[in-house]
């Protein structure tokens, strides 16, 4: 099984009434994947309660069944129009793929 975390910050250009919208817009993007991507196991997708400056505004915690299946996932086209819909939403991610052992 392979995990996969991505952290989000949403974009410094955005107002601070926007912040709280675009979290939810970005959230709510993401939690369509499941239903479109059937190499996702698991998905969870979270809002920083204690977001301030230089941590993460969102988190992406997901599991697959193998590095391919996490490269499906990757390269599928609901996954890359996400990624080109959120690219200015939110310009700063750090992504952590581990394997999980038993």
């Amino acid at each position: 099984m392979i995990r996969h975390i991505v952290f989000f910050r949403i974009s410094d250009q955005a107002e601070i009434a926007d912040h709280e919208v675009l979290l939810i817009q970005v959230k709510s993007e993401l939690e369509k994947l499941p239903a479109i991507i059937p190499e996702i196991v698991s998905f969870e997708v979270g809002i920083n309660l204690n977001a301030v400056d230089g941590k993460a505004d969102l988190s992406l915690l997901s599991t697959f069944s193998s590095s391919e299946s996490l490269a499906t996932y990757q390269n599928h086209p609901a996954h890359r129009a996400f990624v080109e819909w959120n690219r200015k939403r939110c310009p700063k991610i750090a992504v952590v793929d581990y394997e999980i052992r038993s």
